[in-house]
């Protein structure tokens, strides 16, 4: 009995053993054509990839054919780095093929139906790629900088970190263009790769961009839009900055010819005519003029201020200079000093003082007296 049923159990098992071998052998003969992926969402202008396996029991030729491809559209079986309309398979060996479908730049948003049919001896099996293209909103180019605008002098180069977003969902490849006013130098590249023009980023992704900009050594104070654009297919984006230059304060401060000389009489007034000018790049306002003389001399200016004065600008102030009265005759050096703000500027003018002719005259008058004096002393006492 025991061993009855010991061989009723063997000869059960083996049964089941079979059985449960059958299906799984009879589906890996199956012809079949089958995708991983059969239905994906893309942007318009760009192509996407379907790797196809075709599935046959015994080794054959497998003829392949696409239907119902959009107006426009392009699809494509490739295999071997051809395109192909039939593949050999077989075996416990799927055969892989790849269809390739290219969507135009005009595309309608919404989802189109492709159909792959293989045909063998097996019959024939279709297979449904579905292709869903974004409308305008589905997917786009960002551009975003955290700190757009930034300030500095005018030998500054100003460096900008913007954010370049592909919110599609297929990798792009955008040509990266800047610019800025007249005279400025704008360039922008990936951070990773200062010497490409261009940069590639998939689907979903981002990539930061190194964007310098350089001012003319002429700029001005004041603030200089500058723009970064991407652009892709028919797509593009912005990304507006601003440099603001503060400017250098600077004066120069001389004489219309000059002439480093002046002439004075002591006790009288002289003028000296002063040429200000602002040799910096921002505005100066209320620049005043002053003066380093001797003790007991004075000088005055006309204007006493200059309100304003623009970059490059002069503007001409006339000093006079009254020196003490018992001055002595001799070269004094009298110091004109140029300020406003930050900015000033220096001058020395030599500045002769000649004695008054008035003690010529005196003199003179003396010495006639003198002489007369003289005169009417021989007359009237020499004959004795």
């Amino acid at each position: 009995m025991t061993r009855t049923r010991l061989a009723a159990f063997v000869l059960s098992a083996g049964l089941l053993l079979i059985t449960g071998l059958a299906p799984a052998t009879a589906v890996a003969a199956t012809f079949s054509l089958t995708t991983p992926y059969p239905a994906v969402t893309i942007q318009p202008g760009n192509t996407v990839t379907f790797a196809l396996d075709v599935a046959v029991p015994a080794p054959e030729r497998v003829g392949l054919a696409i239907s119902g491809t959009p107006s426009g559209w392009t699809a494509n079986l490739r295999g071997g780095g051809n395109i192909v309309n039939a593949v050999f398979a077989g075996g416990s060996t799927a055969a892989a093929v790849d269809l390739s479908v290219s969507v135009p730049q005009a595309a309608t948003a919404g989802s189109q139906t492709l159909t792959v049919t293989a045909s063998s001896k097996q019959g024939t099996r279709t297979l449904a790629i579905e292709v869903t293209v974004l409308g305008a909103t589905g997917g786009a180019i960002t551009l975003t900088s955290a700190f757009p605008q930034l300030s500095g002098a005018p030998s500054s180069t100003f460096s900008y970190s913007v954010t370049l977003a592909n919110t599609g969902t297929q990798k792009q490849t955008y040509t990266l263009q800047g610019q800025g006013p007249d005279g400025w130098t704008v360039s922008v590249h990936p951070s990773s790769n200062a010497q490409a023009l261009t940069d590639t980023v998939d689907g979903g992704g981002t990539d930061t961009l190194s964007v310098t900009a350089q001012p003319p050594s002429s700029v001005a104070a004041g603030a200089y839009p500058l723009q970064v654009t991407a652009t892709s297919g028919g797509q593009s984006a912005n990304a507006a900055l601003e440099a603001d230059v503060t400017g250098t304060p600077a004066l120069t401060l001389s004489t219309p010819n000059q002439v480093l000389n002046a002439q004075v009489t002591a006790g009288s007034t002289g003028t000296v005519a002063l040429v200000v000018t602002n040799s910096g790049s921002t505005v100066l306002q209320n620049v005043a003029i002053t003066a380093s003389s001797p003790t007991g001399w004075t000088a005055t200016f006309a204007p006493a201020t200059i309100a304003t004065i623009q970059p490059g600008a002069s503007a001409t102030v006339t000093a006079t200079v009254k020196p003490s009265s018992d001055a002595l005759a001799g070269d004094y050096d009298v110091t004109f000093t140029a300020a406003g703000g930050s900015a000033t500027a220096n001058v020395d003018i030599r500045t002769t003082v000649q004695t008054s002719p008035l003690w010529g005259f005196i003199g003179l008058a003396l010495i006639a007296f003198v002489i007369i004096g003289l005169g009417w002393v021989f007359r009237r006492f020499g004959r004795r």
